[in-house]
C-alpha cells in the first residue's frame, strides 16, 4: 500500500477489505495488545513555515514540500 494513484487509499481494500469507506488505514492496531509505556518521550513534529513551498491537503493527508536549500525544519 501507499499513497500514490495505483496503491493510495482508493486501492486499500483490493488487499485490505476492511480498509473501505470509515476503515481507510491497512494498518490494524489491536487495542488489546497496546501497553503504554512511560520510557518513551514525546514525540513531536514541527517545522518552519518560511520553508515550506507548497502545502496540500487533499482530504486524505497532508503534504508539504519544503525549499531544502537551507537547514532551517
Amino acid at each position: 500500500w501507499g499513497y500514490d494513484s495505483d496503491n493510495g487509499p482508493e486501492q486499500w481494500h483490493k488487499n485490505y477489505p476492511t480498509a473501505k469507506g470509515r476503515h481507510q488505514s491497512p494498518i490494524e492496531i489491536n487495542n488489546k495488545e497496546v501497553h503504554y509505556d512511560s520510557s518513551l518521550l514525546p514525540w513531536f513534529a514541527s517545522y518552519d513555515p518560511g520553508a515550506a513551498k507548497t502545502i496540500l491537503n487533499n482530504g486524505k493527508t497532508c503534504r508539504v514540500v519544503f525549499d531544502d536549500s537551507f537547514d532551517r525544519s
